[in-house]
């Protein structure tokens, strides 16, 4: 009797240690697919920035990792703990093409979702944190007045192709689009929708539930 116990003992710890193994296996296979569920596809960014005029498929691929910025808080971080970096992003932002693309993508419902779902997931807002708790951040911006790299973007302002790229940007009627956009009642109906779904608001909801994220106290017994 003795023996079938044990038997039977062990083959439900076998099972069991199976079943985690399995569980944490399926874990990992579709961490991926939710990092790539998470990714901003910036489908309607480069079709907002095909508006504009004299641009190119390149030139919308240029900008893209510096839109990744609006989209990702991490990204953000790095992007702010870098003062080169960040001096490039500032030159980049403060190009009207660029402008249109922000000002019209703030307003989806798409870029909701990618933001809801990003400043709700506590590995990413602890990740961005971490950025500066390091001291060479600061160190590199106490020294950033000394570095020649810092003022390299701000030439772009001394280059013509910078005032044409504006004056070409205000004589085109897209570029006032965002702007006029709220005079169409049809442009409230996806963003109603939106806030009147209950699923939109899932990511924050599943924020408040800490549970993975506190140590079980519960006393051994």
């Amino acid at each position: 009797m003795k023996k079938l116990l044990i038997l039977s003992l062990s083959i439900t710890s076998a099972a069991l240690a199976l079943g985690l193994l399995a569980t944490a296996s399926a874990d990992i296979q579709t961490q991926p697919e939710r990092e790539q569920a998470m990714e901003h596809k910036f489908e309607k960014a480069k079709q907002y920035y095909a508006e504009c005029q004299n641009v190119s498929d390149q030139d919308f691929e240029d900008i893209r990792p510096y839109l990744k910025a609006f989209t990702d808080v991490e990204v953000m971080a790095d992007t702010m703990a870098n003062p080169v970096q960040f001096a490039k992003f500032f030159q980049v932002i403060n190009d009207p093409r660029t402008m249109h693309v922000m000002m019209k993508c703030s307003t989806e419902p798409v870029m909701w979702d990618t933001w809801m779902r990003g400043l709700s997931d506590p590995n990413k807002l602890m990740n961005a944190a971490m950025r500066f708790m390091n001291p060479m951040v600061y160190f590199n911006w106490a020294m950033a007045p000394m570095n020649p790299q810092m003022y390299v973007p701000m030439t772009a302002m001394m280059n013509p192709k910078y005032y044409e790229n504006w004056a070409n940007a205000m004589a085109n009627p897209a570029f006032y689009n965002p702007f006029f956009a709220m005079m169409d009642p049809n442009w409230y109906t996806p963003r109603l929708q939106w806030m009147m779904n209950p699923e939109s608001y899932a990511p924050m909801f599943g924020m408040m539930n800490l549970t993975p994220y506190v140590a079980d106290t519960t006393p051994a017994e």
